[in-house]
């Protein structure tokens, strides 16, 4: 009996601490489950919030991009703005820049036109050259288009109209008149015969011989014989010789040759010398009772009285007058970027 309450009573012990073990494990499950449902609660709870602070912090974040796009517009748009004046005031200056460098060049070419008119018309006396530079230079003058240039212009014209007023030199049709008189004096008749100059000769056949006073005898008679007196009652006009006429013609071409150079070289007081010497030499070698050689005494005297040297005026105001121009231009630049 005492076994078997011995072995009841450890199985009604076994069953309570079953049964309590039951219960244990009941309770710590029901534990287990409130406290994953608390767990889940406060997780969601933090998701929400998380949940609710992140699309607070992306609107902040949509709202702070879209200002900062905003304002990234705005300064591109300023900056835009400031570049484009910028850009506009840059090319305004090169712009002013290039028109200042043309007016420069037009200046210096005009200048320069000036000065080869004064030099043409000096050295080479060349003055439709001289015309014809000034003109030049009076237009690049008025493409400038500056008032300021208005004295240098007015002292162009002045002096295109001393130009105008020289006389103008036909030098071409001169020489060539002279040719023609030197051709015309080549068929022209002297004043005088031409005679052959015949030898001497002598009855003396043999040397003389004998004493000094019957030679001087004997040539006294030879003597004689060659020496013909006669009596005229004017005036007897001297023979030249073939040698003698070559010679006056030779002179006189070379006479005119030399007119004609003068001519070239504009020397006046030769050219004259040179005709009145050719006119001394027809007046006296040549028949001036011929109408073709009055003729040409007439045309040489006419062709002296031509004015081969002619005065010219002086062109050189208009260079001075743009060289003060570009010098105040030049210094007035100078005061007003050392200001700046």
């Amino acid at each position: 009996m005492a076994i078997i309450l011995v072995i009841l009573l450890a199985v009604v012990l076994a069953w309570l601490a079953w049964q309590g073990w039951q219960r244990l494990e009941n309770q710590q499950q029901r534990i287990d489950e409130i406290s994953q449902q608390a767990s889940n609660s406060a997780s969601q709870e933090a998701l929400s919030a998380l949940e609710s602070r992140l699309e607070s912090a992306e609107a902040q974040r949509s709202q702070t991009l879209d200002d900062t796009v905003s304002e990234l517009r705005d300064d591109f748009a300023s900056y835009r703005s400031d570049v484009n004046s910028t850009l506009d005031n840059v090319l305004s200056q090169l712009s002013q820049e290039q028109e200042t460098d043309e007016r420069e060049w037009l200046h210096a070419e005009a200048a320069y036109l000036l000065r080869l008119a004064n030099q043409r018309l000096q050295l080479e006396r060349d003055v439709e050259g001289a015309a014809a530079l000034l003109r030049t230079a009076d237009e690049r003058l008025a493409d400038a288009d500056n008032p300021a240039l208005t004295p240098v212009r007015r002292e162009i014209a002045s002096e295109l109209a001393a130009l105008d007023a020289v006389p103008r030199v036909d030098r071409t049709g001169i020489y060539l008149a002279l040719n023609a008189q030197q051709e015309r004096i080549a068929t022209l008749r002297l004043n005088q015969e031409v005679v052959d100059a015949e030898p001497v000769t002598s009855n003396m056949e043999e040397p003389p011989t004998g004493t000094f006073q019957r030679q001087l005898a004997r040539f006294g008679e030879e003597l004689k014989e060659l020496v013909v007196i006669r009596e005229h009652d004017e005036a007897l006009e001297a023979l030249i010789t073939p040698e003698q006429e070559s010679y006056l013609r030779q002179s006189l071409r070379l006479i005119l040759e030399q007119s004609q150079l003068a001519l070239l070289k504009e020397e006046q007081a030769l050219f004259e010398a040179s005709l009145d010497k050719a006119l001394t030499l027809l007046d006296g070698y040549y028949d001036t009772s011929r109408s073709d050689t009055q003729s040409v005494i007439e045309r040489l005297e006419t062709l002296k009285q031509t004015e081969v040297t002619p005065e010219l005026p002086d062109i050189s105001g208009s260079q001075q007058a743009l060289s003060e121009f570009i010098d105040n231009r030049y210094q007035s630049r100078n005061v007003n970027g050392g200001e700046a």
